[in-house]
This record gives C-alpha cells, structure tokens and sequence, in this order.
C-alpha cells in the first residue's frame, strides 16, 4: 500500500498553483510490456496467441496502418476498408485489456502514450461509428495507448485526435469483415441536413433520387452523417429496412434491401464492380469479369463508352457514376467505339421485363 501511495504521489506535478496535473512519462515504461516496435509506430498486444504451450506466449497485435501493409509479420486479419490489422507478434506481451467509457471519465486527465511518448488532454467527442472515431482534445500517437494512471485503457490512439473505442475493437476483432450499404453516399448540406451525394447506379432497386434528405432509418433519427454511418454500416446484409426521406419538401417513407459495402473509405468505390466490369476516368472498359451479365458481358477491355441514351458521357469517376445515378433501375442503350466501329449495345437488361411497353427515351 505504501509504495502505491509513493507512486501515485510521484506521478503528480504541480501546475500553477493550484491545479495538477498526472506526469504520464512514468507510464511509458509500462506501456512498453503491452507493445512491440513496428516500423516507426507499435503493434499492441490485445489477447493472447494460442499457440504451442512449449514456445514462449505471443500475442495477437492490434496495429492501425492505413497507407502501408506491414512488413515481416503474419497477417490474422485485415480490414482495407479502415486500414486495421491483426498481427502474431514476435516477441511475448502482455495484452492490455480496454475499459468502455463512462460518463465519470470523461472530465479526467488523459493520455496517448507508447515507449517513448506522452500527450495528454481530455475526451473531445465518442466514437460515432466504426469510421467516425473518437477525439482527444490533443493530438494522439498512432498505436499508443489512451489511458490514465497508467492501469486504465480507454482506447487505441490511432492519430492526429483519434483513437479507437473498446466497442468498435472488439466488432472488428471478434466478427467478419462487413459492412452495410444502401446504394448511396451522403454529405452535411449548407442546412445541415444529410443529402444524397451519390447514388449507385447498379444497386438493385435503388429508390433514392439526387436531393434527397434522409430523415430516418430503419426507425432511427439521422442527424449528422456520422449517424448515417453508424446505422447503415451495421445493418443486416440482405434484410429490408424502411428509409423516411424529404424530397422536394414532402417526406415519404421508402424501403431498401441491404448490401454489403464494396467499397469506399480507405478502398476506391467499386460501383461497377457490381455489374462486372471495371472502367477509367475516361470511360473507357478496362476489365470484364466472368460475372459479368445484363450486356454488360458484351462489352470487351479497350472499349470506350461515348453516349448513354443519346447523353455524352463526362470524364471522372465521380462524374460518370452521378451521370448514371439518373438511370438508376432503368435500361439503357450505350454507344461504344471499339477498333474505330461505333455501335449501341444495351445494358441492364434484366429491366426490360418490367418496362417491356417503355421504349428508349430517343
């Protein structure tokens, strides 16, 4: 009991001359137990290895890397959506275990520390979802540890202010890669509201239009894109959900049949990956999978889309899938150059059962 009163005692610095403050830098050297030099930053023990009870006990490393894979470690698990790895240390740890955040810490002293470093500051704001992560009122380490008093883990600091929160470890630890998606991509408007940026123009059945306002979802209230982020990315792959939406002023209720999220946050937007073809900035067709259909299995790598239902076609990525986003559930009729020879091919075809008395618009 008395060398625990020596300690807390010494890890206390007067700051003016009434405040406190934690001195952190004696949590350094216990930071180093729980943590194994990778690159420039730390992997951090979070469990223990089952491994062969003759060799000495590893660990599974959390390690937060979102422009690099690691080097000269087995991989366990990888999301590329967010940029996390698991990896098998080389050496034995001792796996830290995080505490969820109460109510009680969040006025306490806290700190981002590895090895070699410490910061400390307050929590700024929670962890929203698993791509909106909570925020010191500090800057933060990349793979140190938030904590106080050194016993206490709160989080995984992951960079600039953020760290990661216990919840959202532990969905990544313990459960598949995924993600939901509703066919659409959102942003805060002037008014903040959150309006439909970009619609998937393959995403089966998408009921959204430009310029909608996402009210609701699935019984929840959306406020901020955050929320969005946090009710879409964990909804149910397959399961129907109901959408309250505001457009052109009159709220209406919509459903939608979830997906899983192809790509987007740390991956490039896979929209076309949906039908089986993959293109370039300027349109042109630079991979068709097997999975291909639809007409789309008719188009061949070098051909190059000029019209679409007698509409030029822009350039960008971005730009052509919102020009789709207009023809969304809709046949369309393309015009290819292919060697030099212009001609029309349709795609999504599967529609024509349904719209077989509609006729091109041309």
């Amino acid at each position: 009991m008395k060398q625990k009163f020596l300690l807390l005692i010494s890890s206390l610095s007067l700051v003016g001359s009434s405040l406190f403050a934690y001195d952190f830098s004696a949590c350094e050297a216990k930071a180093a137990l729980s943590m194994e030099k990778i690159g420039q930053s730390y992997g951090i023990a979070i469990k223990p290895l089952q491994n062969n009870a003759n060799l000495p006990a590893k660990s599974v490393l959390f390690f937060y890397s979102p422009n690099a894979t690691p080097k000269g470690y087995k991989i366990l698990k990888h999301d590329p959506f967010v940029g996390m790895y698991l990896l098998e240390s080389k050496t034995p740890l001792t796996p830290i275990s995080l505490r969820e955040i109460d109510n009680g810490i969040l006025e306490d002293e806290i700190a981002s520390i590895t090895p070699s470093n410490n910061v400390s500051g307050k929590i700024a704001t929670r962890m929203q979802s698993p791509i909106d992560f909570a925020t010191l009122n500090t800057p933060t380490f990349q793979n140190s540890l938030i904590n106080t008093i050194c016993e206490h883990n709160y989080g995984i600091g992951v960079g600039k202010n953020r760290f990661l929160e216990k919840k959202y470890l532990d969905r990544f630890v313990n459960n598949p890669i995924y993600y939901g998606d509703i066919g659409i991509r959102v942003f805060q408007n002037p008014k903040d509201r959150v309006e439909v940026s970009l619609i998937d123009p393959f995403f089966e059945n998408n009921p959204f239009k430009y310029g909608d306002i996402i009210l609701m979802i699935n019984g929840e209230a959306i406020p901020n894109v955050s929320h969005f982020n946090r009710v879409v990315l964990d909804l149910e792959e397959g399961s129907t959900i109901p959408v309250r939406l505001e457009r052109n002023g009159v709220v209406e209720n919509v459903s939608v049949r979830v997906d899983k999220r192809r790509g987007g946050m740390l991956l490039k937007e896979d929209f076309f990956g949906r039908v089986g073809i993959e293109i370039s900035n300027n349109f042109t067709i630079t991979e068709v999978l097997p999975t291909a259909k639809n007409g789309f299995d008719k188009l061949k790598v070098g051909d190059k889309v000029l019209r679409i239902n007698q509409k030029e076609v822009p350039q960008n990525y971005d730009s052509i899938i919102r020009f789709l986003g207009d023809y969304v559930n809709e046949r369309q009729k393309w015009l290819i150059s292919r060697n030099n020879f212009q001609f029309f091919i349709e795609v999504n075809t599967q529609k024509v059962e349904n719209d077989e008395e509609t006729p091109f618009p041309f």
